[in-house]
């Protein structure tokens, strides 16, 4: 089933085995509230400008932050984010049931799953005649009946399974994927609505790769140990699969080697994920008769009427060459392994929804991926369930007890802000000419955003048995694909969310020029009404910057103010665009997490989104700040550097390696340590403010700044 929209958050220094004590302008570590002291005479920098404002003084805790994360020991210069985050990960343990511990999205999630549990408890227990507490009882309650999902067994799936088992000619082949995807599995390859990239108002239907059971193409394809090992995982998951589904020990194996085999040649017509980041080379709008001349073996008018698309005719292809690649492949392939590999496809997809066996399997696989080492409780897999399934019924009562109207309010005061200093910042770039510019406050004064939580609530028309959990989740599955099905060849929606009110995130989307802040994410230590304006707007300031910046990084600058994929650049323009974009991947490409390198290609656009939210965040919370009537000192810490702090903060981590192993492989955002210090870096006002010398990790020589 797709995913909701992409987007955020979840992201070369190398310290010295004996790093330098902290410079003399650090505050000291009695926690006593003082002013900071002045820079030392042989700084290389110029004094910093001296307020006439009176200092107010406060603690850390009193401005929002953690005194108990800081590593006071670390140079701030030498590697900020172990300064800002070092207590935090010397004294943090990472649960076993979780992959990473965090100050912010995990941290925060936890918080909103407790609360979503409250309404989801007594939504099973004491619904009353509340329509929506009934629906969210139902579901929510199904899924914590262990003991029917585990007396049902395979039963949710056996029709799925009985298709799979008629397969034997490329019709049959066909009806069966149909019958996946209409229950959101999807085999084989990945489809849904999209904007026509041409002509952004128009939803059309979108043909991407997919159908493998890794996390990536290279996991099928690298010769090294930890891939190795991983592949090794995947093997014995495949057999456990087909075993539970009823096979014999030895065909399982046997079967689950042919699978591989078949998925590897998958991986092989695959883009890859750096690939994929190019937006014009994922536009290939073939249209209907397009798509089956490049996979011809495929019944196409069939697949399309089963997915209610009788009609469709415009359809845009990610990848013409992975298309003809599944078509030689559905011509060489025997029918046995094409079972064999729908078998898996579907056991893989339903094992969360299935009994005790399923998810102790999953888990075992999972734990090579991530380290992960147990489930979380049963609670949070159903809460989360929930969430994903009925979500606007969740985010109804989210809004009505956890969102107050500050919270929006100060959102939108902080995204106004950030648009008036890139308005500022656009004016006086100086390797962008004056057409170009021009172009882009048209682009930056139609960009929209949402707040907290969509104009109209979702309805969901579907019948929910208390006692079928399997049965509800695919009944979700089916009311989603129908309901994104049902897009395609209509105009856009342009207040249609990719995500839940709940939900720890938020994003940008191109084709809308739009960002979308979900109210799940606007608590501590993003956002809180009781921290300092510069601690907070270090966070979610950031984040909002970041999203900004999206709508003019190395992707969502192909793209117009309408949304449309559209060259808007002056040539040397882009030339000096494509330059500076080219220094941050190559920046990034030197740091290394778990003995794994970041992949600077993979996760240019973020990188430069952060790069610039820190800009955009810090003119923004200056100007907010410019007329206030004091100037507050939280523990020596000055207001600039409070900004700072709450940046890094927001990024305090501890990962498993597995985890981040994964993440350099797949993630388009960096490892959250350099999310932070390779954004600060390449920001010479984080330099001033802690008096970085010339050539100190934190103060490159030639720092790489895009926008």
């Amino acid at each position: 089933m797709r995913s909701a929209l992409p987007l955020i958050l979840f992201a070369a220094a190398c310290g010295s085995s004996q790093p330098p004590a902290a410079p003399a302008t650090l505050p000291p570590t009695t926690g006593q509230a003082q002013v900071a002291p002045k820079p030392p005479a042989d700084d290389d920098l110029p004094p910093l400008p001296v307020s006439s404002k009176p200092d107010t003084t406060k603690t850390l805790q009193a401005v929002g932050l953690d005194p108990d994360s800081l590593d006071r020991t670390a140079d701030p210069c030498d590697d900020f984010y172990q300064f800002a985050c070092g207590g935090y990960i010397a004294k943090t343990e990472i649960p076993a049931d979780k992959p990473i511990a965090m100050r912010s999205f995990v941290d925060i999630g936890d918080r909103n799953l407790e609360y979503e549990k409250t309404v989801l408890e007594t939504a099973s227990t004491k619904p009353g005649n509340d329509a929506i507490l009934k629906q969210l009882g139902a579901y929510y309650g199904s899924c914590m009946d262990e003991t029917a999902i585990n007396k049902a067994g395979i039963a949710p799936i056996t029709p799925l399974l009985a298709s799979v088992d008629k397969v034997k000619d490329a019709k049959s082949l066909t009806a069966t994927i149909t019958l996946l995807h209409v229950n959101g599995i999807d085999a084989l390859f990945d489809m849904g609505s999209a904007q026509d990239s041409a002509d952004a108002r128009k939803v059309i239907a979108d043909i991407e790769q997919g159908g493998l059971g890794m996390p990536d193409r290279d996991y099928y394809l690298n010769s090294d140990d930890k891939s190795k090992k991983i592949q090794v995982a995947y093997r014995e998951y495949v057999i456990a699969l087909l075993g539970d589904v009823g096979r014999k020990p030895d065909a399982a194996a046997k079967s689950a080697d042919d699978v591989i085999a078949f998925e590897t040649e998958l991986a092989k017509v695959s883009k890859t994920r750096v690939e994929q980041r190019d937006p014009k080379a994922m536009y290939n709008k073939l249209d209907r008769d397009g798509v089956t001349k490049a996979m011809p073996h495929f019944a196409w008018d069939a697949f399309w009427k089963g997915m209610g698309l009788g009609t469709v005719k415009e359809v845009t292809v990610g990848s013409p060459a992975f298309l003809a690649g599944v078509d030689t492949l559905i011509q060489k392939t025997p029918m046995n392994v094409w079972r064999d590999y729908l078998t898996v496809a579907v056991a893989r997809s339903a094992a969360r929804f299935l009994d005790k066996r399923f998810e102790d399997q999953s888990l075992a696989y999972g734990k090579a991926i991530t380290g992960m080492e147990q489930l979380p409780p049963r609670w949070k897999r159903c809460t989360g369930g929930t969430d994903h399934a009925l979500g606007d019924l969740l985010g109804q009562a989210f809004v009505r007890d956890r969102f107050g109207g500050q919270s929006k309010a100060a959102a939108e005061e902080q995204v106004h802000a950030i648009v008036a200093a890139m308005t500022a910042n656009l004016g006086v770039l100086p390797w962008m000419d004056a057409e170009t510019k021009k172009k882009a406050a048209e682009k930056l004064n139609a960009m929209t955003y949402q707040i907290g939580f969509p104009k109209k609530w979702l309805t969901y028309n579907f019948k929910l048995d208390p006692k079928n959990y399997g049965a509800n989740v695919l009944a979700a599955r089916r009311f989603a694909i129908a309901r994104d099905v049902a897009k395609i060849g209509k105009p856009v929606d342009k207040d249609d969310w990719g995500m839940t009110v709940p939900t720890v995130n938020a994003y940008y989307n191109p084709s809308l020029n739009g960002m979308v802040f979900p109210a799940g994410i606007l608590q501590p230590p993003f956002y809180s009404v009781d921290a300092a304006v510069a601690v907070n707007l270090g966070g979610m300031g950031v984040v909002v910057g970041h999203e900004l910046t999206h709508g003019f990084d190395d992707q969502g600058a192909q793209y117009d103010l309408d949304g449309n994929l559209k060259d808007w650049w002056q040539p040397e323009t882009q030339k000096q665009f494509q330059q500076r974009t080219s220094c941050v991947a190559d920046q990034y490409s030197t740091y290394e997490v778990s003995g794994s390198k970041v992949n600077g290609k993979l996760t240019l656009g973020e990188n430069i989104a952060d790069i610039g939210g820190v800009k955009l965040a810090l003119a923004a919370y200056r100007s907010l700040r410019a007329n206030a009537p004091d100037t507050v000192v939280a523990d020596g810490f000055t207001e600039d550097q409070q900004f700072f702090l709450g940046f890094g903060q927001a990024w305090c981590a501890k990962a498993r390696p597995q985890y981040e192993q994964m993440g350099v492989a797949t993630d388009p955002h960096s490892p959250a340590h350099w999310r932070v210090d390779g954004a600060l870096s390449a920001t010479p006002d984080f330099a001033k403010t802690f008096r970085c010398k010339a050539a100190s990790k934190m103060r490159p020589k030639n720092a790489c700044v895009v926008w």
